[in-house]
């Protein structure tokens, strides 16, 4: 009987330093700012970091966080001034010269933590959070904000999309006219924090055929790749997950389970991928499925088929041939979450699966909500993944 060893790993904060999301965060919150009349609010990386301890990993979430906050305390100051677009509205906030104290973010996210744990998506807690502070006059912005993050038709995501991709890509994404030129955050600022000679040693691993691995992450992405598109197909699929395996030399190695192949999953089924998506199990069962097989529409397919009617199907059905460890690779809790729960399903339904979480942060709170998590917790992927690959 087989014994395996599958690896699953988050991208940023683990396999890429995501400076180009965080510049291009810090981008969006000061364009929007700026709209108001108010100078830079200065994100910093503690604040990026308590959003991410508190699950909110997705800048699509912490970007209208963060904005509805400064919307709020300005509308505080002048509550009449509420228009019935967004766009006016930030046009006549301008025109005033109103000035706020800075909010506080990190608090915010807190807020936000204690509403959702790690089963729901942020988005609907901020916006009952928001509800709960402003003035009725106020609720379609919040709204317009917040009602669905995934959206390109949101202001801070079509913003935000702008900074990470460049104009060019925003482009040819999307199909529609780009609102400014920009060259691309994420070409400009990411770096790999996997190095070389380990990249090396987990291509080799993972020809052995007891082991397996996966790329696991929220970003954005292509749909999956072992199916054929048209260009047409592929509008609307934002491939920055599938830039991260091409700077870290995996795009043909390593499997990739991302947004853009959940949303490709959600649109066969007729739902919303943030419903697949962690904290979800599903994204987790399909990226262990992936790691197995080295496909991804069937490993998808096949966890959909396990979560939602309890079927066994290929590529999971192999997890009944022996034991499988599942070591997943996370710098936030939501994903650790997610692959735990997974493996939960999985022994329910009589599989000999195990799953490992091991976090990997440098900064205080992540470590701390980590730790709460997982009883492992290194500063460096490389140190994280290296006793796996001895074997």
């Amino acid at each position: 009987m087989t014994a395996r060893t599958l690896l699953l790993f988050d991208i940023d904060g683990v396999l890429v330093y995501p400076n180009g999301y965080k510049e291009a965060l810090r981008a969006t919150i000061d364009h929007f700012a700026g709209a108001m009349g108010l100078p830079s609010q200065t994100l910093t990386n503690d604040e990026i970091a308590t959003f991410e301890a508190c699950g909110i990993t997705n800048e699509w979430d912490s970007a209208p966080l963060c904005v509805g906050a400064i919307l709020i305390a300005v509308l505080a100051a002048k509550p009449v001034l509420p228009r019935s677009t967004f766009d006016d509205t930030l046009n006549v906030l301008r025109e005033a010269d109103i000035s706020i104290d800075r909010p506080d973010f990190e608090h915010l996210a807190r807020q936000v933590r204690k509403k959702t744990g790690d089963s729901i998506q942020p988005a609907p807690a901020v916006l009952e959070i928001f509800r709960e502070q402003a003035n009725t006059q106020s609720w379609h912005l919040l709204d317009k904000l917040l009602a669905d993050t995934y959206s390109i038709n949101t202001p801070t995501t079509r913003i935000f999309q702008h900074y990470v991709l460049g104009n060019d890509l925003f482009e040819q994404t999307y199909n529609v006219p780009a609102d400014f030129e920009i060259e691309s955050m994420l070409k400009r600022f990411d770096k790999p924090l996997l190095t070389p000679e380990m990249t090396g040693r987990l291509m080799e691993w993972v020809k052995e055929p007891s082991n397996g691995a996966a790329i696991y992450t929220a970003r954005p992405s292509l749909p999956p790749r072992d199916l054929s598109h048209s260009n047409e197909d592929l509008i609307g699929y934002s491939p920055e997950a599938d830039l991260a395996a091409e700077l870290l030399d995996m795009a043909d190695d390593i499997p990739l389970i991302a947004g853009g192949r959940l949303g490709w999953l959600a649109k066969q089924n007729g739902q919303h991928y943030g419903e697949y998506i962690k904290p979800s199990p599903v994204q987790a069962l399909a990226a262990i499925g992936a790691a197995i097989s080295g496909q991804e529409a069937p490993a998808m397919v096949s966890a959909l088929a396990f979560y939602e009617m309890g079927e066994l199907t290929e590529p999971l059905s192999r997890l009944a041939e022996g034991s499988t460890r599942i070591v997943v690779f996370e710098d936030s809790t939501g994903g650790i979450r997610a692959t735990q729960r997974a493996g939960e399903a999985l022994r329910q339904a009589g599989l000999p699966v195990m799953v490992e979480g091991v976090g990997i942060a440098t900064e205080s709170s992540k470590k701390k909500a980590l730790s709460e998590m997982t009883s492992r917790v290194v500063e460096s992927i490389n140190e994280a993944v290296e006793p796996y690959l001895h074997g």
